[in-house]
């Protein structure tokens, strides 16, 4: 999971009790549970999906940090890796540092994350990218005092599934008439093109690459190729195959919304993407509304989803379905020699 390192100059920077060692996969876990505490309600990881992850995308470049208390008591992490099959074209490297509040303003995280930026420019990485919540502006503030620079701000956003009324928007089924297009569940088409369920997927994966590319953020996003993440996605328990929707003019998918469980009650949009020729005709809001409807279904609690500050269209439909925006999570960059 990690190279071997050496951490004896961190070690002398970290305040007693206290001590630092590389983590090994065991502690992958732990760090992610210790991630958890903090973060918001509709983002916490489930340790199902970690695993999941973990088995289908090997990251040997990954440097994994975990300070405890003699106890064994997590009380910071840092993470550093070029993100395995996830890896950028040029080498880039991305990491993060978090220290327990009880333990901030004592240099833990500034020497983590010099020890961090150490191993990303051994590999050759010509920059770090991170991100730092916009309700923490410590995190904000250090990572600018130690040279990085804001680059893009995303919008985590959730829905109250229970209390959404659907009743107050169009049926999505009258918008795909009207479009002449056919609404459909994952899990409808995948029965009817059960001859060949490698052909669907990879068909819904082409789209989102495809309509991926149209998406207004500073940098256009890097897709692993399909065989590196086909598992890891379609293979999952999470997907979700009910909220997952597409829309198809004759057999082909022109529109679709991909829903994954994160965990028990909780949604989240992974993508939501239309085909250039088909934009404008309000799929992309029908789409969500049926998903919603089959997550009420389901007895969803929560539906989460993440849009780049710049996407004012779908940030639009999200604000006219009613969902509430997070703080911002602001991405953040540092060239490195």
């Amino acid at each position: 999971m990690t190279v071997a390192v050496d951490i004896a100059d961190l070690a002398t920077r970290i305040p007693a009790p206290l001590r630092v060692r590389v983590g090994t996969p065991d502690d992958l876990e732990r760090s992610v549970e210790f991630q958890n505490r903090y973060a918001r309600p509709a983002m916490v990881v489930p340790i199902a999906t970690v695993r999941r992850f973990e088995a289908h995308n090997p990251q040997p470049k990954r440097l994994l940090l975990v300070i405890e208390e003699p106890s064994g008591d997590v009380v910071a992490v840092g993470m550093m890796s070029d993100g395995g099959s996830f890896a950028r074209k040029d080498g880039s490297f991305n990491g993060g540092v978090r220290v327990a509040p009880e333990h901030r303003r004592r240099g833990i995280g500034g020497a983590l994350l010099e020890r961090l930026e150490a191993h990303a420019r051994g590999h050759g990485a010509p920059r770090i990218t991170g991100s730092a919540r916009g309700d923490e502006p410590d995190g904000v503030r250090s990572a600018l005092r130690h040279g990085y620079r804001e680059t893009n701000r995303r919008i985590n956003s959730f829905l109250d599934v229970p209390a959404f009324d659907l009743s107050r928007f169009e049926d999505p089924e009258t918008v795909a008439r009207r479009a002449g297009v056919r609404l459909v569940t994952y899990s409808e088409l995948e029965r009817e093109r059960a001859a060949d369920i490698d052909a669907l997927q990879r068909e819904v994966y082409e789209l989102g690459v495809t309509a991926g590319q149209d998406i207004p953020r500073p940098e256009p996003i890097e897709m692993p190729p399909y065989e590196a993440i086909r598992e890891m996605f379609f293979g999952a328990t999470s997907f979700d195959r009910a909220s997952t929707i597409l829309a198809l003019r004759g057999g082909r998918i022109v529109s679709e919304t991909l829903t994954d469980m994160r965990s028990p009650g909780v949604a989240y949009t992974n993508f939501t993407g239309t085909v250039r020729e088909e934009r404008g005709k309000g799929l992309a809001l029908a789409l969500k509304l049926r998903a919603i409807a089959e997550l009420k279904r389901e007895g969803a609690r929560l539906f989460g989803t993440t849009n780049d500050e710049q996407n004012a269209a779908m940030r639009g439909i999200n604000a006219k379905l009613g969902y509430e925006p997070d703080p911002p999570v602001i991405e953040l960059e540092k060239r490195i020699s």
